[in-house]
């Protein structure tokens, strides 16, 4: 089962402090071609979202992928156009658009995707991710704490999902 750790200050400080309890020894952080980060030669997963100052890390033996937005009045229309209309139809306010949000961001940031590559294959609709029509092959674990609204996204294909 997947770990969160939250902090105010730098998450790569933060990530730093908690890896050597998963990981003996030393360890390299590497990026992909997409920039997401990972630790060279080692099978430990961990994924950081940072909103309005604060971090979130999760941490997992399989793919996963985290999304935070800190629940702040802010405009959301123009990202709204891009939702299918059941999605618009399941959004009535700012809460709501941020849970649709973070799911999204959390399945892309595990894939190992792109927001410009993604964004529109995507759709949240009844409590379902679908990508490319198809319903995603993961599992989702949504909560908010602390103002915040979170989403993890670890991967179905794991085996112990």
């Amino acid at each position: 089962m997947f770990e969160l750790y939250f902090t105010d200050g730098d998450a790569y400080e933060k990530l730093n402090e908690i890896l050597p309890k998963y990981i003996c020894g030393t360890y390299k952080i590497a990026r992909t071609e997409n920039g997401k980060p990972y630790i060279e030669g080692n099978p430990l997963y961990f994924s950081i979202s940072h909103s309005r100052g604060k971090s979130v890390i999760a941490v997992d033996a399989n793919p996963v992928g985290v999304d935070m937005e800190v629940i702040e009045d802010r405009k959301y229309s123009a990202l709204l156009s891009r939702f299918s209309p059941e999605e618009r139809a399941e959004i009535t306010c700012l809460t709501d658009f941020l849970k649709h949000w973070v799911v999204r961001e959390a399945y892309i940031k595990m894939s190992g995707a792109t927001l410009a590559h993604k964004l529109d294959k995507l759709k949240y609709v009844n409590g379902v991710l679908y990508d490319g029509g198809k319903p995603a092959d993961c599992r989702f674990y949504n909560f908010t704490d602390g103002g915040c609204i979170i989403c993890v996204c670890i991967d179905k294909k794991c085996g112990i999902c």
